[in-house]
């Protein structure tokens, strides 16, 4: 056999070689969230549904004392339709006069989100709703996060305060605002516009 080899040039390993089969893969079980961890992400999705996959994974360690890959808890997020839209579409196709004060209030609001430091380091974000004839504030609200609910929530107290049950008809009252993220996701946009 070994003049064989020498005289085809071959290598012994080639000839000696046998395929074998490859093993069988052992099929790990896929985990699954218990019950207990279900209830709580749909309960923090509930309080605000722009939560993301890391900050649940984040307030279930936090307030739920429960520690669980992020690969689980998007998994269980996206099996429920909890996840976050991707590709937005960020800015607004309105012209832009330059000219933003009105004659008659109630006819033009805009509105804005501010920082303010506090002496102990932590940001307060406060949103407010005024009319451009007298730059009266209409709505405002304050907190530690600003999201586009607590926008809405901000413009239904001023439609409630300023017109009562009678809302003003279809393109009688502009909203101005930037091209910040709580101004542009689409629930509110189409909440507005109704």
């Amino acid at each position: 056999m070994n003049r064989i080899i020498k005289t085809l040039g071959v290598a012994k390993s080639s000839v000696y070689y046998k395929a074998k089969p490859y093993p069988e893969r052992k099929r790990t079980v896929r985990k699954e969230l218990c019950e207990q961890m279900k209830l709580a992400v749909l309960e923090i999705t509930a309080k605000k549904s722009t939560y993301g996959v890391p900050r649940v994974k984040a307030l279930l360690k936090r307030d739920y004392g429960l520690n669980v890959t992020k690969y689980m808890v998007h998994r269980y997020m996206k099996e429920e339709g909890l996840l976050i839209t991707r590709h937005r579409t960020r800015g607004s196709s309105r012209t832009h006069t330059g000219q933003i004060a009105v004659e008659k209030p109630n006819t033009r609001w805009a509105s804005d989100i501010t920082s303010i430091k506090c002496w102990n380091g932590e940001k307060l974000r406060v949103a407010f709703l005024l009319d451009c004839c007298d730059r009266s504030i209409i709505a405002w609200r304050a907190g530690k996060h600003m999201q586009a609910v607590d926008i809405e929530l901000m413009v239904q107290q001023a439609l409630h305060s300023r017109f009562g049950e009678n809302l003003p008809g279809e393109e009688k009252l502009q909203f101005l605002h930037d091209n910040g993220p709580e101004f542009i996701e689409k629930k509110l946009k189409a909440s507005l516009k109704s």
